[in-house]
This record gives structure tokens, sequence and C-alpha cells, in this order.
């Protein structure tokens, strides 16, 4: 997303600021991961002489990133990770009706597909290092009958209100001497701990948790079988982020956010201005204005209410999302910019 030049706020009774963007800081919110699902086939030749190179990219971007592992039925049928469970790959393959051009191809957080050479440090530069509006927690147990906890938290408030949760279980590694020639094969999907479809996820309160039970299988090597869970918008199916038991902790620094319903927010969808009226009671508040992506893109010093009106007439189209913090209270909001 574009961000915007310059933010023109009327304050009361007309007075006007400019106001240049603000700075984004990673220690604010949580980390996007890059999810990437690479589709590929082990006795498919173009797999063996692409996949390589992308691991070896994949490399220097040592946890900033999650990627599962799928196997379609083509152009081999052969392959003994398809074969290993045939619906469900089948299955994500389906979801991507129409992407999946052929193996290797590799999707981009649900959005964005390429094949493996066409990830490259460009590529990878872009999806890496950006921060999000969600944290997903996974805590799972060891041993071979384990229990995953998977904790959804809104950094940002009011993002979003339902989401499409799915979890998987993979394989970190395996080596298998290939019909292609590939000889170590990364995060490979074994099944699916939530639906194939995903499951609905109410984030109206700023947080979800979802719990869940799996065995081992005595065909997998425990000692390398994890999740990886991410968040779905539901609509664009755009993944949000994503998670595992392994990532670096994240401590929030948000206080519980009020209901959205006590931020008044006028009109909506908006075009030229956007207008706010505090909650009563509350007669200054900092805001803050996010895009889709959790990113920051501007902080507005404190204000005076209890009406804000904000010029929306450089804004792109698309939802930005509003965080009024006055004092120990945080209130949250959204707002559609139509052109």
């Amino acid at each position: 997303m574009k961000y915007f030049k310059h933010i023109l706020i009327i304050i009361g009774f007309g007075i006007v600021i400019f106001l240049k963007p603000a700075s984004v800081s990673a220690q604010d919110l949580p980390i996007r991961y890059a999810t990437l699902e690479l589709f590929t086939n082990t006795p498919c030749p173009i797999c063996a002489s692409q996949n390589p190179g992308l691991f070896n990219r994949l490399a220097n971007y040592e946890g900033q990133y999650h990627l599962i592992g799928f196997y379609p039925g083509s152009p081999y049928s052969s392959c003994i990770f398809y074969q290993a469970n045939i619906p469900q790959n089948s299955a994500r393959v389906q979801h991507y009706s129409g992407e999946i051009f052929g193996s290797p191809t590799v999707a981009l957080n649900g959005i964005d597909f390429k094949s493996s050479s066409g990830v490259n440090t460009t590529v990878l530069d872009n999806l890496t290092g950006g921060t999000s509006w969600l944290y997903i927690n996974v805590d799972e147990t060891t041993g071979t009958s384990r229990s995953v906890t998977i904790d959804l938290q809104d950094e940002v408030g009011g993002s979003l209100t339902t989401g499409r949760l799915y979890a998987v279980i993979v394989e970190k590694e395996i080596s298998y001497n290939a019909p292609n020639g590939e000889t170590l094969h990364h995060n490979v999907f074994r099944r699916f701990l939530t639906d194939v479809n995903g499951e609905d996820v109410d984030l109206t309160s700023g947080q979800a948790t979802k719990t869940y039970q799996y065995a081992v299988s005595g065909t997998w090597n425990a000692d390398e079988t994890y999740v990886i869970a991410w968040l779905m918008d539901p609509t664009t199916e755009e993944i949000y982020n994503s998670g595992t038991r392994f990532d670096a902790d994240f401590t929030s620094a948000i206080n519980p956010v009020q209901p959205l319903s006590a931020l008044s927010v006028y009109p909506n969808p908006a075009t030229t201005e956007v207008n706010f009226i505090l909650p009563s009671g509350i007669a200054t508040a900092e805001i803050e204005i996010y895009d889709p992506q959790g990113r920051l893109v501007r902080s507005l010093p404190t204000s005076q209410g209890p009406h804000i009106q904000i010029s929306t007439s450089d804004f792109l189209p698309g939802k930005y999302f509003i965080r009024l913090t006055s004092g120990k209270e945080v209130y949250a909001g959204a707002f559609d910019v139509v052109k």
C-alpha cells in the first residue's frame, strides 16, 4: 500500500494541522511471517532443478517465514508424499483452483503465485521484514500424543471480525532419494489439523483460542513433526500471519481494547473525509491509523475531542483501522475509503 504524503486533521472549530508520516517501530507489533506453500512433486525433474535454489535463498531469511510443502498428483501421481495423503493434498490444490499452474509453484501469503525460481531475493525482501496486526501463538506438546493450543490476538483492535484458521501437521525434514534426484524434503505436509477448508474464528473481542489433539503416525518422525497455523481473510483469501511453536515470543504492549461500538466513525465508507466522535468522558486521545496488513502508517499527536475530522481525499481505496488511546483506555474502529 502506498503511504499517504500527509494527513489533514481538523480539530474542534477548524484548527488545521498537517502531519508528517510516523516511523514504524517493529517492537510495537508482531512479526508478519511470510507464508509460503510449495506445490512440488518428487518425480518432477523441473522441481529438482528449481527447489534447491529456492531453499538456498530462504536460508538467508530464517525466522521470517513459514513454508508448507504440498504434493499434487500432477505431473506424477506416483509421488510418495502425494500418495501418503491423496485427498488432502488434492484439496489444497483445489483451494487455489486455476492458480497452481504446474510444479513447482509457490503460493505467497495466499494471493500471489510464482515458480520456485521466481521466488527471488527481491520477492523475499518484499515479503519479509514487516509487522502484522495479528499475533499467532502456537503451543504444542511433544511425544506421540499431542495437544495443540492456537491463540490469536488482534494487536490493533477491530482489524477483522471473522477469519478462517488453518492448521497443518508437517515434518520439518525428510531424507529420501526421490526419482528426480532431490534428497532432502522440507516441511512435508502430512495432514490438516483443522478442516481442509479451514475453520471460522470470531475475532470481535480481539482474541480467539482453538485447541486440538493429534497422534503422531508411526510412519512419521516424531522429532521432526510440528504444526503450522495461519489465518486467512475469508473474502480476499490473503493470509495475514502464521505461527509455529518455534517462533520468537511476542509480548503485547497493547491494553485491552474497548468495544468497537464505543467509537463512532462516519461516514463509512468515506470519500473525502471521515469523522470520529470520541467516547463519552474522553476529551483527548492519541490516534493511530493502520493499513490492512497492520502496519502503522500514521501516528497523530494528542488530539482534542470530542469531534475529530480527517481528510481522506488522498487516501487510496481500502480498509483502514483506527486506534485511539487515552490514558489506559484503548478504543478501536475501522473505516473504508472508496473513490
